[in-house]
């Protein structure tokens, strides 16, 4: 895959890319990284222009050391669009990547040729889970133990992000994670972790998404009920509700995932 960066306006957005045709972007959630989005950028490539970048925080994309809002989020992807050549995107987001991407299709209808939402939820999360990201965040950006740091990080990622056993079952990709998280500037996840606080709920406006859509939803995501609660409220929306995914349902089950994204995508063809 072909890594570069990509200015939009101040950011220097870190992306990897695989593949021609139709421009199907990948955004990740917070605390995520780029590179989870191998295993679907492998098999969809073939046919798609797969691009998948990291958020300001993450991975090698710069920030704004006085933080960022989801607004700024939103406005960027436009024009994330339009320096890799595109006028429209196929969005495939998962958490905060679907979050984005749902304000995305609401906000610039015309840059949305389908939106595609892992777990993505319409407003903030619940103030106990706030905190315990923020707690989270401030442990990474603070901890100069590594030992320690690294056995927070698999606590975290093992709890909130994947269906039990995880870890476990597939020990190579709980470890490369685990290494992003661990790769990501420690003053950017100290500021990632307040956009989740600042969503305002879309959740009046999922009615006005016009874009086909598509709702993946993990069977041990935290909110179980919430993906078909989307579906229905998206007009026209499909769900797919995946065995053995958690709320990162593309790394706990990447080939049912990929084979969902791909069918839905031929579906509008």
């Amino acid at each position: 895959m072909e890594s570069t960066h990509i200015s939009v306006g101040r950011t220097q957005y870190a992306v990897i890319e695989q593949g021609d045709g139709p421009l199907l972007l990948f955004g990740h959630g917070t605390f995520g990284a780029k590179e989870l989005f191998e295993p679907q950028i492998e098999q969809l490539s073939h046919r798609f222009r797969c691009v998948a970048f990291d958020w300001p925080g993450h991975g090698g994309t710069s920030y704004n050391p006085d933080g960022w809002t989801v607004a700024e989020l939103v406005e960027d992807v436009p024009e994330l669009i339009d320096a890799l050549g595109a006028e429209t995107a196929y969005l495939a987001g998962v958490s905060q990547g679907g979050a984005v991407f749902m304000r995305v299709a609401l906000r610039h209808p015309e840059r949305a040729r389908a939106l595609i939402n892992m777990c993505g939820g319409p407003g903030a999360p619940p103030p106990n889970v706030i905190e315990t990201v923020r707690a989270f965040a401030r442990t990474v950006s603070e901890e100069r133990d590594e030992g320690a740091r690294r056995a927070a990080v698999e606590d975290y990622v093992n709890a909130m992000f994947h269906a039990p056993d995880f870890a476990e079952n597939a020990p190579a990709a709980a470890t490369r994670e685990v290494d992003l998280v661990l790769a990501h500037p420690r003053e950017g996840v100290r500021l990632a972790a307040e956009i989740p606080a600042s969503y305002v709920s879309i959740q009046p406006e999922l009615s006005k998404i016009a874009c086909p859509t598509l709702v993946i939803w993990g069977e041990y995501d935290l909110r179980p009920h919430l993906g078909a609660e989307l579906a229905a409220a998206i007009p026209g929306a499909k769900l797919a509700t995946i065995a053995g995914g958690g709320h990162h349902v593309n790394v706990d089950q990447p080939a049912a995932v990929s084979t969902a994204i791909e069918g839905f995508l031929d579906s509008l063809q």
